[in-house]
């Protein structure tokens, strides 16, 4: 069976749009945490793979985009500090399970949040050594991008503190 010249011309410029509208994802979630860049993508993994390739600036990780939009994010090695400042400046205080105040002052633990718009689960870990993690599931790309800049944001923010104070 053949498609049809109009269907597959329709196709092929949808395809062009997607293959666009992925690329455009992948370069906003990029700006937002520098150090994120394309990686090649394992056979299991979503379409688009990003990983942090200068460990240790803002921790490790990847952050992979797949084919409805949504990204999903693993980030290991960043400072507890720098998660506290991050989730409570985008979501609020007291927004996750188990901190009844600022992440900041809640400790060492892991604290979840379900988000039923978007259908994202949040799971940050706060570590006993000050170094945590945040990991987000099915997370559209703009909220994607907020979280990322937030913590980018909150890191160079840290970093600029504790270079003016010595």
């Amino acid at each position: 069976m053949t498609i049809r010249p109009p269907v597959l011309k329709a196709l092929e410029s949808w395809k062009e749009a997607f293959d666009l509208t992925q690329e455009r994802a992948s370069n906003a979630l990029r700006l937002a945490l520098p150090g994120l860049n394309p990686s090649k993508t394992p056979t299991y993994c979503c379409p688009r793979t990003l990983v942090i390739d200068r460990p240790n600036v803002l921790g490790e990780g990847k952050v992979c985009i797949d084919d409805d939009g949504l990204a999903t994010i693993e980030l290991t090695a960043v400072p507890n500090a720098v998660i506290a400042e991050a989730i409570d400046g985008l979501f609020g205080i007291a927004w996750f399970d188990g901190a009844d105040g600022p992440l900041e002052e809640a400790g060492p633990g892991t604290y979840y949040h379900d988000s039923e718009q978007p259908r994202a689960e949040y799971v940050v870990v706060l570590g006993e050594d000050d170094i945590g993690s945040v990991a987000v599931d099915c997370l559209p790309i703009g909220w994607a991008g907020e979280l990322l800049d937030a913590l980018a944001a909150a890191y160079e923010r840290q970093e600029q503190e504790a270079a003016a104070a010595g």
